[in-house]
């Protein structure tokens, strides 16, 4: 019989070996989150950055439209939408059918039911929301109409009726004296706009011939989507977006709404009711479409003086240099 031998060292070299397990240690777990928290610290940042460029060029775009929308109109009418068509329904009404809103457009037209005023049309109109006008960096109560109430909604791009009082430029030592309309109480309104109010008389809606100050040196729409409290002034003042205006006991305009006067810098404190400043949640400024369709980023450090006098259609202010824009 043979017998067979097995070498027990041959065994052990052919029996598979014990795996061995890897795993961090503690100081290198330690490194890990470390490397990775910088990283999440360096990229916050620029995400916020990119965050707000994204909401800022929507906005941009936001002004854009609706400028070409009163463009399309004035072509259409050779003439802009009045601040005030003398019902009280704001200039942002007849541009509905110009940014697809046609639906909306024959609700405003439409005459009031028994019990009813105009006004109550522009109110319930102003129930649906059109995102074309609220800027994307606002946040959702900045898009109610606080002064109606919580089912209405606002606009953030309000047209311009001129500057309020006077304006300087120092560098020609010239001065501007503006007309308005006095409103002791809710301060005084500029006439010399593009969006003035009243349609009848002598402040019949604004035609492009009447802008002799130059289509690009004119403000048209400008941006309030923030607003800035003051001591005296502590509550926003957001209109619905259909209404333009609000007349007193002889008949007058008293309270402006979507349209806006000049009277204060960018970003400043609201002090009354028709100078509530253009201001933005964007960083360091706001913005306003010209005259000519352009849109601009404009800085809250730009002189009181010259937003007035790119404010005013016809004050022939040639003389002060450089656009801010």
């Amino acid at each position: 019989m043979k017998h067979r031998y097995f070498s027990l060292k041959s065994q052990d070299l052919n029996r598979p070996k014990p795996k061995s397990r890897s795993a961090f240690t503690l100081v290198e777990l330690l490194v890990c989150i470390s490397v990775i928290g910088i990283l999440l610290a360096l990229s916050f940042p620029a995400a916020q950055a990119v965050r707000q460029a994204a909401r800022r060029a929507t906005c941009l775009s936001n002004v854009r439209q609706v400028m070409m929308a009163a463009l399309s109109y004035e072509s259409k009418n050779q003439a802009f939408p009045p601040g005030d068509n003398g019902d009280g329904m704001g200039f942002l009404g007849p541009l509905l059918p110009m940014i697809e809103e046609e639906a909306l457009w024959d609700k405003l037209r439409s005459k009031p039911m028994a019990g009813q005023s105009y006004q109550d049309l522009w109110h319930q109109a102003s129930e649906t929301e059109i995102p074309l006008l609220l800027c994307a960096a606002s946040g959702p109560d900045e898009k109610i109409a606080s002064l109606t109430g919580s089912n209405q909604y606002t606009t953030h791009y309000y047209g311009v009726c001129g500057p309020s009082g006077s304006a300087t430029d120092y560098a020609n030592s010239k001065t501007y004296n503006y007309r308005t309309i006095a409103s002791n109480v809710y301060g005084d309104i500029g006439l010399q706009g593009l969006f003035s109010p009243r349609k009848d008389g002598r402040f019949r809606p604004k035609q492009l011939r009447d802008v002799v100050d130059g289509a690009s040196n004119t403000f048209a729409i400008g941006e309030i989507s923030a607003f800035n409290p003051s001591e005296d002034f502590p509550v926003p003042q957001r209109s619905v977006w259909a209404l333009g205006v609000k007349y007193n006991s002889s008949n007058q305009v008293n309270q402006i709404f979507t349209i806006k006067s000049t009277a204060q810098s960018i970003n400043s404190e609201s002090k009354n009711l028709n100078h509530v400043p253009f201001a933005s949640n964007h960083p360091g400024g706001t913005h306003f479409a010209l005259v000519d369709g352009s849109t601009h980023y404009i800085d809250q450090n730009i002189s009181l003086d010259v937003l007035k006098i790119y404010s005013s259609i016809n004050g022939k202010e040639k003389e002060i240099g450089d656009p801010p824009f």
